[in-house]
């Protein structure tokens, strides 16, 4: 026998206000959790010493710190204008690209820096950090799949979170900008987050009330 509209009905109003619940507690959590790790975490950085040169050389081995300054000129070019650079190629996989995004980075090249402070040159002296919020980007049209270069220049402002190790910093990250446009951006996230949650509570929210409407109007 066939399941009767109003039957049919039910169990779409049941698969929707189902959904649009999860959607509503999906986004109360991220709007009232997220939002207090990232002001934490914009918290912590802000209080993140930021040492000049002089002072780098008598803070403690390992202390976390949040510096900026600018690349040293005579830093090597590496590829082009870039002293340090990520190589991204467009991803071809349709899950990948789905889940992370458009681009792949298939080579990063990051040297030691020479960054110039108010009081002297700082040396960041590893060579596996993050670039961040680089804001060069060159394209390469020249190949057959998409390319893209993103990185840092000589002379180029730049902010370094790391720790203080024999000889200069360990970066974490390296990024285009200063120490504050970088703790802007973070704070800024705050607001984003609660946001993005308010949107998820308003969607749940719809569709909660959609599949009331559903169920009312299968039982009459």
């Amino acid at each position: 026998m066939a399941p009767s509209p109003r039957s049919g009905l039910r169990v779409a109003a049941f698969i929707v206000g189902g959904i649009g619940l999860v959607f509503a507690l999906a986004g109360a959590a991220v709007a009232h959790v997220i939002p207090r790790l990232v002001a934490a975490e914009h918290a912590r950085l802000t209080a993140l010493p930021s040492p000049g040169a002089r002072a780098v050389e008598s803070t403690p081995v390992g202390t976390e710190v949040l510096v900026d300054g600018r690349i040293d000129g005579k830093q090597p070019l590496r590829f082009r204008d870039f002293v340090a650079y990520a190589k991204e190629e467009e991803e071809r996989d349709a899950k990948r690209r789905e889940q992370f995004g458009d681009w792949k980075v298939v080579e990063k090249v990051t040297p030691p820096l020479a960054l110039v402070t108010g009081d002297g040159i700082v040396r960041i002296v590893d060579d596996a950090y993050a670039i961040t919020f680089a804001e060069t980007r060159w394209y390469d049209r020249s190949k057959i799949i998409d390319t893209a270069y993103v990185g840092l220049l000589a002379n180029e402002d730049v902010f370094v979170h790391g720790r203080v190790a024999a000889g200069g910093l360990d970066a974490i990250a390296v990024g285009s900008g200063t120490r504050a446009s970088y703790l802007d951006t973070v704070g800024g996230n705050v607001a984003v987050a609660w946001w993005l949650g308010v949107g998820f509570q308003a969607v749940g929210g719809v569709m909660v009330l959609a599949g009331i409407g559903m169920w009312v109007a299968a039982r009459r």
